[in-house]
C-alpha cells in the first residue's frame, strides 16, 4: 500500500484575522468563493460541477431525508398500510399476474413483504462487541430480471431506508412488479416519504458510475474502496485552535502516519457530496449546529465519523451485516 505523508495546516493570527475579514465582506455575496487563497493546504469544497442525472438525485435526496427521519416505526407502519392495499388490489394482482403468465404467485408477494418486515430491526442497531452500528449506504443499484427479485427490492427500500434503483433486464410498465411499485409509492407517499426512494428503470438508462453501490444480478457487490485520506471538517471557526491540536496530534501518533490528512472547509451540502465521492476511512466534524451535526453522521459514508471529537479509530467495520448496510462507528461531543 502507497504510503502518504500527512498535511500539516500552517496558521497564524494574521492569517486568521485576513480569512475572517474576507468572509465577513463576502458572505452571502458570491456563491462558493474560495477565501483561503492565502493558505492553500486548507481545501476549500466548492460545488461539483460533475454531471448526475436526474433520476439519481432524486434517489439521493429521498434518502437523505428518510434516513433521518426519527420515526423508529414508520417503516413498520408503512409495511402494515402496504400489506392492507395489497389484499384490497388482490382481483387487480392475480388478473395481472395470469396475463403475464408470471412466476410469482399473489400469495408469493405477501410472504415477500412478511419476510421483509423482519429486517427492519437490523436498521441502526449498534454491536455491542464493537461498537459499530448499521446504517443504509444511500443509492444503490440492484440488477433484476425477474418479479421476485424486483418485489424484494421494491421491499428493501423501505426496511432499509437506502434509495434502491431496480435495474431492471426485462422491464415492462405492465409487469407484476411495475403494479407493486406503484401501490407501495402510493403508500410511500400517504407517510410523507418521498416516493423516489425506490424507483425501476432499464439498466442501461441508469449511469451506474454514480452509484453509492451495485449489486448484480448474480449476487455480486460493486463499491469503492476506501481512500487514505482522513478528513477535518472545521465547518465552525470557532474550532480552528481545535484542529490545528488534532493536526499535531495525527502528525505524532505512529498509527496515522501512513495516512494523508486533510482539513477542509465550505458549504455542508458541498463537503457532504464531497467526502461521500473521496470515501475515506474517517473523518471529524468542528461544529456547533446540532442539526448539521446529526446529518453528518447519517450521510457520511465513512466507517469512522466523529464530531468535535478528533479521530478516534481508523479500523475498518467488521461483522457487516449484509450488502444493503454500512457499518459505521461513531463518537460525538458537545453538540447534542
Amino acid at each position: 500500500m502507497e504510503e502518504h505523508g500527512l498535511t500539516i495546516v500552517k496558521d497564524n493570527f494574521l492569517n486568521r484575522l485576513t480569512t475572517n475579514i474576507r468572509r465577513f465582506f463576502f458572505k452571502g455575496k458570491i456563491k462558493n468563493l474560495v477565501v483561503d487563497n492565502d493558505n492553500p493546504r486548507i481545501k476549500f469544497i466548492m460545488e461539483s460541477n460533475n454531471f448526475v442525472q436526474q433520476e439519481i438525485l432524486d434517489a439521493r435526496r429521498a434518502y437523505r431525508k428518510y434516513v433521518i427521519n426519527n420515526q423508529t416505526d414508520i417503516s413498520r407502519d408503512v409495511f402494515s398500510y402496504l400489506r392492507q392495499k395489497i389484499v384490497d388490489n388482490e382481483s387487480r394482482i392475480r388478473h395481472i399476474i395470469k396475463i403475464n403468465k408470471d412466476n410469482i404467485s399473489y400469495e408469493d408477494i405477501l410472504y415477500l413483504l412478511e419476510n421483509e418486515e423482519k429486517n427492519i430491526n437490523k436498521y441502526k442497531t449498534r454491536n455491542k462487541k464493537n461498537g459499530y452500528y448499521n446504517v443504509p449506504i444511500g443509492v444503490i443499484g440492484l440488477e433484476c430480471s425477474g418479479s421476485i427479485d424486483s418485489i424484494k427490492g421494491i421491499f428493501r427500500a423501505i426496511s432499509t431506508r437506502n434509495a434502491i434503483i431496480i435495474l431492471h433486464n426485462n422491464y415492462n410498465e405492465y409487469s407484476t412488479e411495475s403494479l407493486i411499485l406503484m401501490i407501495a409509492k402510493e403508500c410511500l407517499k400517504s407517510f410523507y416519504i418521498d416516493n423516489n426512494i425506490v424507483q425501476m428503470f432499464e439498466r442501461q438508462e441508469i449511469d451506474l458510475s454514480k452509484l453509492d453501490k451495485l449489486i448484480t444480478e448474480n449476487g455480486k457487490v460493486r463499491h469503492k474502496n476506501l481512500s487514505h485520506t482522513i478528513y477535518l471538517y472545521q465547518e465552525d471557526n470557532e474550532f480552528s485552535d481545535a484542529v490545528q491540536d488534532e493536526i499535531s496530534r495525527l502528525t505524532s501518533t505512529e498509527m496515522y502516519k501512513s495516512y494523508k490528512v486533510e482539513t477542509i472547509n465550505g458549504d455542508f451540502g458541498n463537503v457532504i457530496g464531497y467526502l461521500n465521492e473521496e470515501n475515506p476511512p474517517a473523518v471529524c466534524m468542528y461544529t456547533n449546529n446540532p442539526q448539521k451535526a446529526y446529518k453528518f453522521i447519517n450521510w457520511v459514508k465513512a466507517p469512522n465519523v466523529f464530531v468535535n471529537t478528533g479521530i478516534k479509530n481508523c479500523m475498518e467495520a467488521e461483522d457487516k451485516i449484509s450488502e444493503f448496510f454500512n457499518s459505521k462507528y461513531v463518537s460525538h461531543e458537545d453538540v447534542f
